[in-house]
């Protein structure tokens, strides 16, 4: 049985989500959304995704820390974690390429979600 490998989608647009996700499963992917990256940890937990696709828009809660707790449950994980957005907040360091800063191509954001898929 194959594994299909599975995405995060944290974002408060659904129609963001629902882009992504139409384009993920037509590549072969699973994936799991939320809009909230409260909601995002548990799941980032539970079902271990293989990448995290964070829309830093979507945080609001104080001083951005559902997005701080996400990236710990990211590094526990061993996630890698794509952050969309302008990053307005310290938030450490980040590895090259894991920050789309907006607007952004879609097509930028898949071919970032595909080479780290790949070498999940």
């Amino acid at each position: 049985m194959t594994v299909l490998p599975r995405v995060l989608i944290v974002d408060r647009c659904a129609e963001s989500r629902e882009v992504l996700r139409t384009i993920l499963q037509s590549r072969g992917a699973e994936t799991l959304e939320t809009d909230r990256p409260e909601r995002a940890c548990h799941l980032a937990d539970t079902f271990r995704p293989d990448v995290i696709v964070l829309d830093a828009d979507s945080d609001h809660s104080t001083a951005f820390e559902a997005t701080n707790h996400l990236r710990e449950a990211a590094g526990r994980n061993d996630t890698p974690i794509v952050i969309l957005g302008t990053l307005r907040r310290p938030c450490g360091k980040l590895p090259a390429g894991q920050v789309l800063v907006k607007p952004y191509h879609y097509g930028t954001l898949i071919r970032r979600i595909d080479d780290l898929l790949a070498v999940a």
